[in-house]
Formats: structure tokens, sequence, C-alpha cells
């Protein structure tokens, strides 16, 4: 009986193939951000986070986003975003724009000047992930891969 409760105490171990892929997993993630944040900081002044705002305005339907929406498509809290925003607003790269249909609501919004650094910075951002990523994987690889992730994100659900 004593080793049935010190077994169901134990912790309970990944398979070694669980292991290597969430290892290789954080490994390169980890790798390619790290690179991606100092060159695009040294480059363009501007964070792997700052670019991902940027980026997710300019995908997102008049180049708007509320908060809330913006906070969930970065994976971000929305303290978190809230101080990034600021920082890009400061620098003109977004701007807010109250919600004409519910005043108390605001949007962040693209500006031209957010536009131009996203554009230059653009460059830089895919080489580093071809660099140390997509041209290391063949065509099928990145295929699979965005089927896996997109069963994974269905799996967690939005950010």
């Amino acid at each position: 009986m004593a080793k049935r409760a010190r077994a169901r105490d134990a912790p309970q171990f990944l398979d070694d193939d669980e292991v290597a892929a969430w290892h290789g997993l954080l490994q390169t993630c980890g790798r390619v951000l790290r690179e991606l944040d100092q060159r695009l900081q040294r480059e363009h002044a501007i964070s792997v986070g700052e670019f991902d705002v940027l980026i997710t305005l300019f995908n997102a339907p008049d180049e708007r986003l509320r908060m809330a929406e913006l906070a969930r498509s970065v994976s971000l809290s929305p303290a978190g975003l809230t101080h990034l925003v600021a920082r890009l607003e400061r620098e003109r790269l977004v701007k807010r724009a109250t919600d004409p249909d519910d005043r108390r609501g605001s949007y962040t919004v693209l500006t031209a000047k957010g536009l131009a650094r996203l554009n230059a910075a653009r460059p830089v951002h895919n080489e580093v992930i071809r660099r140390l990523f997509l041209n290391r994987i063949t065509a099928d690889d990145r295929r699979r891969l965005a089927a896996i992730w997109g069963r994974a994100q269905t799996a967690v659900g939005p950010g």
C-alpha cells in the first residue's frame, strides 16, 4: 500500500520523444527570438514585441484593433500591451482612436510612420527567421508544422 502511495505521489515524467519535441520547440524559439530581438533593436530600434504589434495591426482590417483583441493576438496581458502601445504611441508608430460605435472603447491604429518602420524592419525579420529556422527544414516540413501548430492552437484556444 505504501508503495502505491509513493508511486502516485511521484512526478509524472515525459517520454523521451515528448521531451525532445518540447525541448526542441523551446530551444528553437528561444534562439530565433533572441537573435531577432537583438537585430531588430540594433538595426531598427524596435523590439520583437513591438514588431509583433505593428505586423498584427498591418494584417488587421483597416490596420486597427481594439486593445483587448490586440493583446490576445500578440499574447500579452492587457497591462503589458498598454505599456508597449504607449511606447509605440510616443514614437508615433501607432495612435489610439475612439470607437465611433462605442465611445468608451478605443482602437490602436497603425500610422504611416509605423508602417514605414515595419517595412524597413521586415527584411531583417524575414532573414533571421529564414536563416535560423525556415531554411533548415523542407517545404514538406513547413506544411506539416503549419498543420501541427494549427491543431495545437485549436487545442489551447485563443491567447
